[in-house]
């Protein structure tokens, strides 16, 4: 069988702007987590993403880090879309296309960092 990949990138895109668009990712078995995530959100969580979408659109990135983050370090190509309390949308750029892959609810805080106990 030969190797198919795993995303297909031809999906109409959810929204064009001047510099970048925003798609859903589609599985090559039909599905878009991310579409299905967002349609389970409340009304308010989903117009939260809507403008972080349209501003990435209209303006290619998002400054804000507790709106929109690089996970990874440097060398790294995922993204994230944050909502709080805790929504989590990840995405990645190709071209000036981010594609949408999907969502989770961040289930805890980051506990902050241990004590030295012999310090």
């Amino acid at each position: 069988m030969p190797n198919q990949p795993a995303i297909d990138f031809g999906c109409d895109p959810l929204l064009k702007g001047s510099c970048a668009a925003v798609a859903y990712a589609r599985r090559t078995n039909g599905k878009r987590p991310a579409k299905e995530y967002i349609e389970d959100l409340g009304r308010e969580d989903q117009a939260k993403l809507a403008k972080r979408f349209i501003k990435i659109a209209t303006t290619g990135k998002i400054w804000n880090e507790e709106q929109f983050r690089k996970l990874g370090g440097k060398s790294g190509r995922i993204y994230e879309f944050k909502v709080y309390p805790g929504i989590r949308l990840l995405c990645f750029q190709q071209d000036k296309t981010w594609y949408l892959t999907h969502g989770f609810n961040k289930q805890k805080v980051k506990a902050p960092p241990q004590r030295n106990p012999t310090g």
